[in-house]
């Protein structure tokens, strides 16, 4: 007997779909949801773009601060040759 020969009442849902049970099938494509939501998260949530704003202004403050460091740095340096030269040579 053919599945068309079948009364309509008699005609079940699929229970299989290229030969995977559906309920595999239905749990694969959550997990692959799942993980492309977590993966998305990781990459371009809020967190994440949080805190590399936050290490870009820190960074931006560092390298500021070495450079004001590096002057000042120089400038003591010229004033104590300076003086150094000032002190009779033993």
């Amino acid at each position: 007997m053919d599945r068309v020969d079948l009364p309509e009442e008699k005609r079940a849902l699929p229970t299989a779909l290229f030969g995977l049970p559906l309920g595999r099938i239905a749990i694969a494509f959550a997990a692959v949801v799942a993980l492309g939501v977590y993966v998305g998260i990781l990459l371009f949530g809020p967190n994440s773009l949080t805190v590399l704003l936050g290490l870009e202004e820190q960074r931006s403050i560092y390298e500021s601060r070495i450079r004001s460091l590096k002057a000042e740095n120089a400038a003591l340096q010229k004033e104590y040759f300076e003086l150094k030269q000032l002190e009779p040579e033993q």
